[in-house]
């Protein structure tokens, strides 16, 4: 069954605390692609960090989560109104919006009655802008890194619907398709990354299912981390960006 594991008090409190600020990367590269600026919806926004990012592209943004959990760590911002809502079933006008983005989150979605959401809110010229960061297990200078396999080991990723998103799949649902690829180096300190690691969706499931405690995850990650970063060592680290722009046809 896929379950969203972003619902706890404790996974959103660990995602305000550990994700990255890069979502401004994503905006640059979605601007050329707007025809209007008055109005963008973010769904799936988390703790907000995609909404404040989108709010330097559009007027007004509208952000939504299904977790009230991640809703309490929202990010204010006198431009973003935040709500509780599915990504299914939004709260939202026909043919209204200028932008819809989904960061990190479209693999938890029933992606058919999102994308008819997507279809009856955006506006006839407007933009869904569906963006990625992975992390690709890089670290300059350590090419051992890349065979650090303990960690998918002990915390297998839950189940999820794939981030696949092609041109076919997305003139099915009726719209057109660009994709855009690019790399990114994130600088993290041994404390910086053990944080991230832990707003990942399988160290947020295997502490949410009673399999540990979020202490002794964190506790794990700093003694496998140690090799690689000893002490206050700052590692440059690798990420792939995926941005997939779909429009109307």
């Amino acid at each position: 069954m896929i379950r969203n594991p972003f619902m706890s008090a404790g996974g959103a409190a660990r995602y305000a605390a550990g994700r990255p600020f890069v979502h401004p990367l994503f905006m640059e590269r979605i601007r050329p692609h707007l025809s209007g600026h008055a109005l963008g919806a973010d769904v799936a926004c988390g703790t907000g960090l995609s909404s404040v990012a989108l709010a330097e592209l559009v007027e007004r943004v509208l952000a939504f989560d299904v977790s009230a959990a991640m809703l309490e760590h929202a990010i204010p911002h006198s431009r973003v109104i935040y709500a509780q809502a599915p990504a299914e079933a939004l709260p939202l006008t026909d043919a209204s919006l200028d932008v819809l983005t989904v960061a990190q989150g479209i693999h938890w979605f029933d992606r058919p009655h999102f994308y008819a959401e997507a279809r009856r809110t955006l506006k006839p010229d407007g933009v869904l802008a569906v963006y990625d960061l992975f992390f690709q297990r890089e670290l300059e200078g350590q090419p051992a890194f890349r065979n650090w396999t303990a960690y998918g080991e002990r915390y297998p990723s839950p189940p999820r619907w794939p981030y696949a998103l092609d041109e076919a799949q997305a003139a099915s649902e009726g719209f057109s398709f660009h994709e855009e690829r690019f790399d990114h180096v994130q600088p993290f300190n041994r404390a910086g990354l053990v944080a991230y690691l832990l707003t990942h969706s399988n160290t947020v499931a295997a502490t949410d299912e009673g399999r540990e405690t979020p202490e002794e995850t964190a506790a794990w990650l700093n003694a496998e981390l140690e090799h690689f970063l000893p002490g206050e060592t700052v590692g440059r680290f690798g990420f792939g960006g995926l941005l997939r722009v779909l429009r109307l046809l």
